[in-house]
Protein backbone atom coordinates (compact mmCIF):
# COMPACT_ATOMS: atom_id res chain seq x y z
CA UNK A 1 0.00 0.00 0.00
CA UNK A 2 1.50 3.34 -1.04
CA UNK A 3 2.13 6.13 1.44
CA UNK A 4 -0.16 8.54 -0.43
CA UNK A 5 -3.07 7.21 -2.46
CA UNK A 6 -3.25 7.82 -6.19
CA UNK A 7 -6.49 9.79 -5.90
CA UNK A 8 -4.91 12.09 -3.31
CA UNK A 9 -1.97 12.67 -5.65
CA UNK A 10 -4.36 13.42 -8.51
CA UNK A 11 -6.17 15.97 -6.33
CA UNK A 12 -2.80 17.55 -5.45
CA UNK A 13 -1.89 17.81 -9.15
CA UNK A 14 -5.34 19.25 -9.91
CA UNK A 15 -4.85 21.86 -7.16
CA UNK A 16 -1.43 22.62 -8.64
CA UNK A 17 -3.09 23.15 -12.05
CA UNK A 18 -5.66 25.49 -10.51
CA UNK A 19 -2.90 27.48 -8.82
CA UNK A 20 -0.78 27.68 -11.98
CA UNK A 21 -3.82 28.72 -13.99
CA UNK A 22 -4.61 31.49 -11.54
CA UNK A 23 -1.00 32.70 -11.60
CA UNK A 24 -0.95 32.70 -15.41
CA UNK A 25 -4.07 34.85 -15.46
CA UNK A 26 -3.23 37.25 -12.63
CA UNK A 27 0.58 37.59 -12.64
CA UNK A 28 2.52 35.34 -15.03
CA UNK A 29 5.81 37.11 -14.24
CA UNK A 30 5.90 35.40 -10.83
CA UNK A 31 6.32 32.03 -12.54
CA UNK A 32 9.56 33.15 -14.15
CA UNK A 33 11.02 33.90 -10.71
CA UNK A 34 10.49 30.43 -9.22
CA UNK A 35 13.88 29.25 -7.93
CA UNK A 36 13.48 25.57 -8.82
CA UNK A 37 12.65 26.48 -12.44
CA UNK A 38 15.63 28.84 -12.68
CA UNK A 39 18.08 26.37 -11.13
CA UNK A 40 16.83 23.51 -13.31
CA UNK A 41 17.07 25.67 -16.42
CA UNK A 42 20.56 26.91 -15.62
CA UNK A 43 21.79 23.40 -14.82
CA UNK A 44 20.55 22.07 -18.16
CA UNK A 45 21.62 25.08 -20.19
CA UNK A 46 18.10 26.14 -21.10
CA UNK A 47 17.21 29.75 -21.70
CA UNK A 48 15.06 31.50 -19.12
CA UNK A 49 11.56 32.52 -20.17
CA UNK A 50 11.52 35.95 -21.72
CA UNK A 51 9.13 38.76 -21.02
CA UNK A 52 6.89 37.75 -23.94
CA UNK A 53 5.06 35.43 -21.54
CA UNK A 54 3.73 38.24 -19.39
CA UNK A 55 3.67 40.92 -22.09
CA UNK A 56 1.13 38.83 -24.00
CA UNK A 57 -1.77 38.58 -21.57
CA UNK A 58 -3.97 36.79 -24.12
CA UNK A 59 -1.61 33.80 -24.46
CA UNK A 60 -0.96 33.62 -20.72
CA UNK A 61 -4.68 33.97 -19.99
CA UNK A 62 -5.63 31.18 -22.41
CA UNK A 63 -2.93 28.92 -20.98
CA UNK A 64 -4.24 29.73 -17.49
CA UNK A 65 -7.81 28.91 -18.49
CA UNK A 66 -6.70 25.59 -19.98
CA UNK A 67 -4.88 24.70 -16.75
CA UNK A 68 -7.91 25.69 -14.67
CA UNK A 69 -10.16 23.56 -16.89
CA UNK A 70 -7.74 20.65 -16.52
CA UNK A 71 -7.71 21.06 -12.73
CA UNK A 72 -11.49 21.22 -12.44
CA UNK A 73 -12.06 18.23 -14.72
CA UNK A 74 -9.45 16.19 -12.82
CA UNK A 75 -11.10 17.06 -9.50
CA UNK A 76 -14.49 15.99 -10.84
CA UNK A 77 -13.07 12.76 -12.31
CA UNK A 78 -11.59 11.70 -8.96
CA UNK A 79 -14.96 12.09 -7.26
CA UNK A 80 -16.80 9.51 -9.37
CA UNK A 81 -17.56 5.88 -8.63
CA UNK A 82 -14.43 3.97 -7.73
CA UNK A 83 -14.54 1.39 -10.52
CA UNK A 84 -15.13 4.03 -13.20
CA UNK A 85 -12.52 6.39 -11.76
CA UNK A 86 -9.91 3.61 -11.49
CA UNK A 87 -10.50 2.62 -15.10
CA UNK A 88 -10.27 6.25 -16.24
CA UNK A 89 -7.10 7.05 -14.29
CA UNK A 90 -5.55 3.71 -15.15
CA UNK A 91 -5.71 4.84 -18.78
CA UNK A 92 -4.93 8.52 -18.21
CA UNK A 93 -1.87 8.02 -15.98
CA UNK A 94 0.45 6.36 -18.51
CA UNK A 95 -0.76 8.58 -21.36
CA UNK A 96 -0.06 11.78 -19.44
CA UNK A 97 3.26 10.49 -18.11
CA UNK A 98 4.40 9.54 -21.61
CA UNK A 99 3.23 12.84 -23.11
CA UNK A 100 5.08 14.95 -20.56
CA UNK A 101 8.17 12.74 -20.83
CA UNK A 102 8.18 13.38 -24.59
CA UNK A 103 7.77 17.14 -24.06
CA UNK A 104 10.63 17.10 -21.56
CA UNK A 105 12.82 15.09 -23.96
CA UNK A 106 11.96 17.34 -26.90
CA UNK A 107 12.92 20.48 -25.02
CA UNK A 108 16.15 18.94 -23.75
CA UNK A 109 17.23 17.49 -27.11
CA UNK A 110 16.38 20.58 -29.15
CA UNK A 111 17.52 23.19 -26.66
CA UNK A 112 19.24 26.12 -28.33
CA UNK A 113 22.97 26.61 -28.22
CA UNK A 114 23.86 23.34 -26.44
CA UNK A 115 24.95 24.95 -23.20
CA UNK A 116 25.03 28.52 -24.46
CA UNK A 117 22.17 30.17 -22.56
CA UNK A 118 22.82 33.50 -24.28
CA UNK A 119 21.63 32.04 -27.57
CA UNK A 120 17.94 32.82 -28.14
CA UNK A 121 15.52 30.72 -30.13
CA UNK A 122 12.34 31.72 -31.88
CA UNK A 123 10.50 28.73 -30.42
CA UNK A 124 8.63 29.91 -27.34
CA UNK A 125 8.40 26.44 -25.78
CA UNK A 126 12.14 25.85 -25.51
CA UNK A 127 12.73 27.47 -22.13
CA UNK A 128 13.22 26.49 -18.51
CA UNK A 129 9.63 27.28 -17.48
CA UNK A 130 8.02 24.86 -19.94
CA UNK A 131 10.73 22.27 -19.30
CA UNK A 132 10.27 22.49 -15.53
CA UNK A 133 6.49 22.20 -15.82
CA UNK A 134 6.70 19.17 -18.14
CA UNK A 135 9.44 17.55 -16.02
CA UNK A 136 7.50 17.90 -12.78
CA UNK A 137 4.29 16.72 -14.47
CA UNK A 138 6.02 13.60 -15.81
CA UNK A 139 7.34 12.82 -12.31
CA UNK A 140 3.91 13.33 -10.73
CA UNK A 141 2.13 11.23 -13.33
CA UNK A 142 4.68 8.43 -13.06
CA UNK A 143 4.16 8.41 -9.30
CA UNK A 144 0.37 8.35 -9.79
CA UNK A 145 0.65 5.53 -12.31
CA UNK A 146 2.80 3.39 -10.01
CA UNK A 147 0.43 4.03 -7.10
CA UNK A 148 -2.55 3.03 -9.23
CA UNK A 149 -0.79 -0.22 -10.11
CA UNK A 150 0.03 -0.91 -6.45
CA UNK A 151 -3.54 -0.21 -5.32
CA UNK A 152 -5.17 -2.19 -8.14
CA UNK A 153 -5.57 -5.58 -6.44
CA UNK A 154 -6.99 -4.11 -3.23
CA UNK A 155 -9.33 -1.85 -5.16
CA UNK A 156 -10.61 -4.66 -7.38
CA UNK A 157 -11.32 -6.82 -4.31
CA UNK A 158 -13.16 -3.89 -2.68
CA UNK A 159 -15.20 -3.25 -5.83
CA UNK A 160 -16.08 -6.96 -6.14
CA UNK A 161 -17.26 -7.05 -2.50
CA UNK A 162 -19.36 -3.93 -3.06
CA UNK A 163 -20.97 -5.42 -6.19
CA UNK A 164 -21.65 -8.70 -4.41
CA UNK A 165 -23.24 -6.85 -1.51
CA UNK A 166 -25.39 -4.83 -3.95
CA UNK A 167 -26.54 -7.99 -5.70
CA UNK A 168 -27.47 -9.55 -2.37
CA UNK A 169 -29.51 -6.48 -1.45
CA UNK A 170 -31.31 -6.55 -4.79
CA UNK A 171 -32.22 -10.23 -4.35
CA UNK A 172 -33.84 -9.59 -0.98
Amino acid sequence: MPLISAHTLIRIVASFHLTLGYLLIKSPETLSRVDSINVLGEALGLQQPNSALWQNPLAAGIAGLVLILSGISDMIATGGQEDTARNYWGNQGPVRCTFFAFVTGYIYIFKPGLGNTNYKTSEPLLNSLVFGWAFFESIWWFWIFTNLREEKSEAMARIARRRKHQEELEEN
